[in-house]
């Protein structure tokens, strides 16, 4: 309470010095803040003014230059007219000769008879002495008698004497409207002085005190400097003004404007109301809460006891509390149900040894209990943390943590699940969660090893097995039976290797063996070679997969873990290349092929780039009017090293590179853009990558390239193989549909040699079906080929789809085809492919039927 008490001394103290510095501080801004507004509000006036006497002096000038050519009519009606229409707002002018008499005046007609040679004034003016004609001078208006500001010209006659003085007195009404303009407070003024203190006009008006000088009054320090600001006594009302001061640039005048100190504080006041108020209000809200804090520390200390037996008693961790000799201070609900004591026989008081007895009783291990024990009395002056397995499974944490003074408290926590949970991101770490199997940095850290610990002698062998066509299980399937098929291979694997053997899960469908039997390495691929060819049921699914495996020897190919890999990788990739199904060993070509491959992909991101590719066309020719129905677009590269580079090649490598969409898009821009030239019957057929199209922005790109090139979207045909059909059919069915939308035909190419199933026909929206050259090829010879072809054909038709043989060489060909009922052809019977300028002299012939001499060996299309 007395810190209460003293806190709130404090406080108040501070809230008071605080409130008195921002007063003060507010007080000193806003009276900075006046005198730079003041300051601006004369910088502003003082250039206004100099514009406006450079502005009289231009004007007089003209004036004067007016009077001088026409003196001798300036004591005219004429005269007086030309200085009326002068004067206007800006002052009179007064004319007078060199005797000092008023000859012509703007204010009247006839001037007024008014006489000033005898004034020291006038006889300075007239005088030949040069002096300053641009400055003001503030003296009597020589017509009126009241003071004003003057600018005189003297005239010169032909001789460049003196012939007599134009005046042009300035009212100071001119001022005033300026200076009422300006929005300063109802306290602000503004004087005009000349630069020796006699005053020019003031306003709010003070007429009486114009013409009198204040040099000696506190007006002092504003006169005689460019700029200045000071607090003074007002010499016209008696009030505390601030004052700024500015003197302008080319008259011996300065302006003056203040603001009365009250008025300035004025704000201040209304300020410094709301920081008092606010300090009061802060001080009582203070004072209430220590006062409301006082009260809660009196109620807290009644009942804290209580609020600590709650909380220690719904802990989730046990909780015991020794003194420095040993005995039980404390202990929680927790503490009891953890290790199953009853309540009445645990008290303060009891020893550990004592605690232990009760331990046993509980019908706890003895030996757990004794090394418990052990644990209490070794760890006495430091933190230390025990673990006890108990026998129905539990694991309890027991941590001691000594306190200051002596005595420790001990913690009991139940992590049984914690340590399974930690048991599982172990296990995840290094072995694949669906096989069982290590996992990928499990096999890594284990070849390594086992690399480490070959001896001079020793051979081991790296197998890298990739299952085949385990892909179009999955997505034909779905995903559980390919996990099902995984796990049963994975199964079959462990079953083929020897105890010594390591059998690994890669990811997907990848998995490695590692043997230290390398001379029996090619029984043991024949052994897994049998267990993988072997059928598998997979919830009532018959599957018989296969594998592509590759294999590398160490040390023979490589010692290190990394390339050791690299090489079986290799080998696989090789084994794959020639018709999976097989296993290759690791040879030095395959790292010469792998460079290559690597050169290859590199001139090829080069020539996408430069797009360093041609378009053959090839005709596709209706069976029965002999007529060319459209053509096949054929992607050409022409290698300036190479040569001819295959599209066999060069394609599938660009799909796994990432480069077929770059790539398919550029020829479909191209094959567009040559058929839009063609005929209006004919149709231009494109192939598209699966990798192209099951890009949702597919449709898209097509409708682009169609609005660009101009070509109508049914002379347009996109050929797609059965494979794609295969994969993720309902994204692939609407696309399909999109395109069909736009008015695209769609092409099913190779029909027959993949994974035929009258399913697609029916469920997607083919319009054409190409039979593959194979059938053609045998056409003549084999009569099963001839019944596939006239099946696809009868199909067709009762789907209202078109069909094309690819291939046709021979004239007996093309005669069986069109026997069976096939629509379209193409091939090197009528022509090859051929590049569009060559193209458009064929379309030119007039019967294309009569184009069948033979040609060379047709090239592979894309």
């Amino acid at each position: 309470m007395r810190g209460i008490v003293v806190s709130g001394v404090l406080l108040g103290a501070a809230i008071a010095l605080v409130t008195g510095w921002m007063a003060a501080d507010s007080r000193d801004r806003i009276l900075r803040n006046t005198e730079r507004e003041l300051r601006n509000t004369a910088l502003l006036l003082a250039r206004q003014f100099d514009r406006t006497f450079e502005a009289l002096n231009i004007d007089q000038s003209e004036t004067a230059s007016s009077v001088e050519h026409t003196f001798p009519l300036a004591q005219t009606l004429t005269g007086h007219t030309l200085l009326a229409l002068k004067a206007a707002e800006l002052g009179e002018f007064d004319l007078f000769d060199i005797d000092g008499a008023l000859i012509n005046s703007s204010r009247s007609w006839p001037a007024p008879r008014v006489q000033i040679g005898s004034a020291p004034n006038f006889r300075r003016w007239s005088s030949d002495v040069e002096r300053d004609e641009n400055q003001t001078e503030f003296v009597r208006d020589p017509v009126l008698g009241n003071w004003t500001l003057t600018l005189v010209k003297r005239l010169r006659g032909p001789t460049k004497q003196t012939s007599g003085i134009l005046a042009r007195t300035i009212p100071n009404a001119l001022f005033e409207n300026l200076a009422s303009s300006l929005m300063l407070g109802q306290d602000a003024t503004i004087a005009i002085f000349t630069t020796d203190g006699t005053l020019v006009t003031r306003w709010p008006r003070f007429s009486s005190s114009i013409g009198e000088n204040y040099l000696n009054s506190d007006l002092k320090p504003l006169f005689g400097q460019t700029s200045a600001s000071q607090r003074i006594v007002s010499p016209f009302d008696g009030s505390e003004r601030i004052a700024a001061a500015r003197t302008l640039s080319k008259q011996p005048i300065v302006v003056v404007v203040s603001r009365s100190l009250n008025g300035a504080l004025a704000t201040w006041w209304r300020e410094l109301s709301a920081i008092v108020s606010v300090a009061l209000a802060t001080a009582l809200a203070v004072a209430g809460v220590l006062f409301q804090l006082g009260r809660n520390i009196i109620r807290h200390q009644t009942d804290l006891r209580q609020r600590y037996s709650i909380a220690v008693d719904n802990m989730a961790q046990g909780l015991t509390l020794f003194d420095a000799s040993g005995r039980l201070l404390l202990h929680n609900r927790r503490y009891l149900e953890i290790y199953g004591l009853p309540a009445d026989a645990v008290k303060p008081g009891l020893t550990g040894p004592e605690i232990v007895a009760l331990l046993k009783q509980a019908g706890h291990d003895p030996h757990l209990m004794q090394e418990y024990r052990r644990f209490a009395v070794k760890n006495v002056h430091r933190r230390s943390s025990f673990e006890a397995e108990f026998a129905d499974g539990r694991t309890i944490l027991i941590t001691r943590e000594p306190i200051q003074g002596g005595g420790w408290v001990m913690t009991h926590e139940e992590i049984t699940e914690r340590k399974r949970a930690n048991s599982r991101i172990h296990y995840l770490a290094h072995y694949d969660d669906l096989t069982g199997l290590p996992n990928r940095s499990s096999f890594r850290a284990y070849l390594g090893a086992a690399l480490d610990a070959i001896e001079p002698g020793d051979r081991l062998a790296l197998l890298y097995i990739d299952i085949d066509e385990f892909k179009i299980v999955n997505d034909t399937l779905g995903h559980p039976i390919g996990d099902l098929l995984l796990k049963s291979i994975a199964d079959r694997l462990r079953h083929c290797v020897g105890p010594n053997d390591y059998v690994a899960r890669l990811g997907g469908d990848e998995f490695a063996v590692v043997t230290t039997d390398a001379g029996a390495v090619r029984e043991l691929v024949a052994t897994l070679q049998r267990a993988l060819r072997d059928t598998f049921d997979c919830a009532g699914h018959v599957i018989s997969p296969d594998a592509s495996i590759g294999i590398a020897l160490a040390p023979d190919h490589a010692g290190e873990v990394d390339e050791l890999i690299a090489k079986a990788d290799l080998a696989l990739y090789a084994a794959k290349s020639e018709g999976r199904h097989t296993y290759r060993f690791f040879l030095p070509d395959m790292d010469i092929k792998a460079k290559a491959r690597h050169e290859l992909a590199t001139e090829l991101r080069r020539a996408v780039a430069e797009q360093d590719f041609q378009l053959h066309f090839q005709p596709l020719v209706d069976l029965n009017s002999g007529a060319i129905a459209g053509c096949e677009a054929l992607l050409r590269w022409q290698h300036p090293l190479r040569g001819f580079v295959s599209p066999a090649e060069f394609v599938p490598l660009a799909e796994d590179i990432g480069l077929i969409e770059e790539l398919g898009e550029w020829v479909l821009e191209q094959a567009c853009g040559v058929a839009v030239g063609w005929p209006a019957a004919m149709t231009v057929a494109v192939n598209v990558s699966p990798i192209q199209f099951r890009r949702a922005t597919f449709p898209l790109k097509v409708a682009a390239t169609l609005a660009r090139t101009g070509l109508p979207a049914h002379r347009l045909e996109l050929e797609i193989t059965e494979a794609l059909l295969l994969q993720d059919t309902e994204s692939t069915l609407a696309i399909l549909n999109q395109l069909r939308d736009l008015g695209v035909k769609i092409a099913l190419d190779d029909f027959g040699t993949g994974y035929s199933s009258l399913s697609y026909l029916h469920r997607f929206p083919i319009d054409k079906i190409k039979i593959d050259k194979s059938f053609v090829d045998t056409l003549s010879n084999e009569t099963g080929s001839a019944t596939i072809v006239r099946a696809i054909v009868q199909i067709a038709a009762a789907g209202n789809k078109t069909t094309l043989a690819e291939g046709v060489e021979t004239a007996a060909q093309r005669d069986l085809l069109r026997q069976l009922g096939c629509q379209q052809m193409q091939g090197y019977l009528f022509s090859p492919a051929l590049p569009a300028d060559a193209l458009a002299r064929l379309i030119g012939d007039e019967d294309a039927e009569t184009q069948t001499a033979p040609r060379r060996a047709p090239l592979i299309s894309v």
